[in-house]
């Protein structure tokens, strides 16, 4: 007596049920790595870094229309670019470089700003949707860069939806920061919401207005739950929900100094180097932190338009140290 052949569906549920793990759980066995960040202080171990290339050949006058208030030197900005690269190396960080700009002539003149046009979360990274016309594009190679490497796109931010990285703070791994600006609106934010809450429900999104800028501009995490803050500019619920309900220890930066780094590790910051930077720098010795300083000045305020933070883009950071 012949044996009944099996139906293709008895087949699937006989020798490949469907499976019922979650996609985070996974991700290193099947996407090859632990991708993904869910801290501002966990030990870094990949960043995204854009090398100057030939758009900066493209800015001519009037500088500001290409956010620069004088023609800058590529040859000067490349080498300021590997300080940056080599300190990162030197700190056991994996160094990915995005792709080039293939436009002819290339205009993207602010793609070293990497921390801007995508953000990471547990998982993978999403892609952002840069607010202007001068930065709208580098969203497209951040993205391909990150394919070339493996790592999972969650989502790209679309509709009308704009956000920006650098507005999008891990405060820790239970309470995501947003700053809602002229370069993050509520549709930007909400769409990133809908991602963290299919990842951890438990994971609470604070969008919160800010009065300028990025929110990074205002808030500076050098350990766990401990930030240097500039209380001006953000909202004062804000202040009193990081100082009463997540009890950060707040390091108040004053009105005049100026204070950006890259946590390493908690409590070990890169910074750039400069006088306008050294009350700030000193503010961070003095609070107990470890400092490194390099030499960046192509790159960062006050000669050009961003900080040592919005040059790189934590791809993969270990998790918070548990107590």
């Amino acid at each position: 007596m012949s044996k009944k052949k099996m139906t293709l569906m008895e087949i699937y549920m006989k020798y490949h049920p469907p499976l019922k793990t979650r996609f985070e759980e996974e991700v290193e066995k099947y996407w090859g790595r632990r991708w993904g960040v869910n801290t501002e202080v966990g030990r870094l171990r990949m960043v995204l870094l854009h090398r100057p290339g030939e758009e900066i050949n493209s800015i001519k006058p009037p500088y500001e229309r290409w956010r620069y208030t004088y023609k800058p030197d590529l040859k000067e900005m490349q080498r300021d670019y590997e300080t940056l690269a080599e300190a990162l190396r030197e700190e056991g960080v994996e160094v990915v470089e995005r792709l080039p700009e293939k436009a002819k002539p290339p205009r993207l003149v602010k793609s070293i700003y990497t921390r801007d046009p995508s953000f990471a979360v547990p998982g993978g990274v999403i892609i952002g949707r840069m607010y202007d016309a001068l930065r709208r594009g580098e969203e497209l190679y951040t993205m391909q860069t990150l394919a070339k490497i493996g790592c999972p796109i969650l989502r790209t931010v679309n509709g009308s939806g704009t956000i920006e990285g650098g507005s999008v703070m891990w405060l820790d791994p239970k309470h995501l920061a947003i700053g809602l600006s002229f370069r993050v609106n509520e549709e930007g934010a909400r769409q990133v919401a809908e991602v963290i809450r299919a990842i951890d429900p438990e994971i609470e999104v604070k969008a919160t207005p800010i009065f300028g800028g990025h929110i990074d501009g205002f808030i500076c995490m050098v350990d766990r739950k401990t930030a240097v803050v500039k209380r001006e500019g953000l909202a004062w619920s804000f202040w009193e929900y990081l100082k009463d309900e997540l009890k950060f220890n707040i390091i108040e930066r004053p009105r005049d100094v100026y204070v950006a780094g890259v946590a390493l590790r908690p409590g070990r910051v890169l910074v750039a180097s400069g006088e306008d930077k050294r009350e700030g720098i000193k503010l961070l010795e003095h609070e107990g932190i470890d400092v490194i300083e390099i030499s960046i000045d192509s790159l960062v305020t006050p000669r050009n338009s961003g900080s040592i933070h919005c040059l790189t883009m934590p791809i993969i950071r270990d998790p918070e140290p548990v107590d």
